[in-house]
């Protein structure tokens, strides 16, 4: 690994630090307030510290991620990234400081999957949707995982899941991540037997592609 991962993990370990640091202050402020209306002040600093610890853990969250990222794309005539386990570490700190990254979920489930580590990828793509019930591509994410595992055994679930992938109210972040949604969703579908579904995956696709998601992107 480049000299960017270790840099990475320091500075993920010295936003850690302050968090608590400030999650610290956030305690005080709620817990030392004596009664009365002093109280209800010490409720809303302690609120404020919240919500500013939501802030700096996002921003860690992505620091993190950003000086990661880079390095999935250089191992490709080479060691693969599902080889690079020393990444999984960061990944899994992505996600505790920011349960709604979802990227951080979909790359390792798919990292742990592919070295056979299955019972920890699907954990890891479980707790993605469990943070976020209404992402297309968490359930993109554990239909792939089921696939990977078994597509015989897992069907019926991997399917159950791609129903739902494509319910009324399911969100997806941009088009590149719902193009490559509809496509692992496509695959449930044909081998389910779901033609209908198979193809309203095809034409949807085709809409996406036609506003330029997916073009020139290579996935790892």
């Amino acid at each position: 690994m480049n000299a960017g991962a270790p840099k990475a993990i320091q500075l993920g370990l010295v936003c850690v630090a302050l968090l608590a640091i400030i999650l610290g202050a956030q305690a005080l402020a709620v817990f030392s307030a004596p009664g009365g209306s002093t109280a209800s002040t010490g409720a809303v600093l302690g609120q404020t510290g919240f919500e500013y610890l939501g802030g700096l853990r996002k921003f860690a969250a992505a620091t993190l991620w950003n000086r990661l990222e880079p390095q999935f794309h250089e191992y490709g005539g080479g060691e693969t990234i599902d080889k690079r386990l020393e990444f999984l570490p960061t990944m899994r700190l992505v996600q505790i400081l920011d349960p709604q990254f979802e990227q951080a979920y979909y790359v390792s489930a798919f990292m742990l999957a592919r070295i056979g580590r299955m019972p920890q990828a699907l954990e890891v793509a479980r707790d993605g949707i469990k943070n976020n019930p209404t992402s297309g591509l968490m359930r993109a994410n554990y239909v792939q995982i089921l696939l990977i595992g078994d597509p015989v055994k897992n069907l019926p679930e991997a399917y159950a899941e791609a129903k739902s992938g494509i319910a009324p109210g399911i969100a997806w972040a941009n088009d590149d991540d719902k193009f490559e949604g509809y496509g692992i969703f496509q695959a449930v579908f044909r081998l389910a037997g779901d033609k209908a579904n198979a193809e309203k995956m095809t034409v949807e696709q085709q809409k996406l592609r036609s506003r330029g998601a997916a073009l020139g992107i290579e996935r790892q």
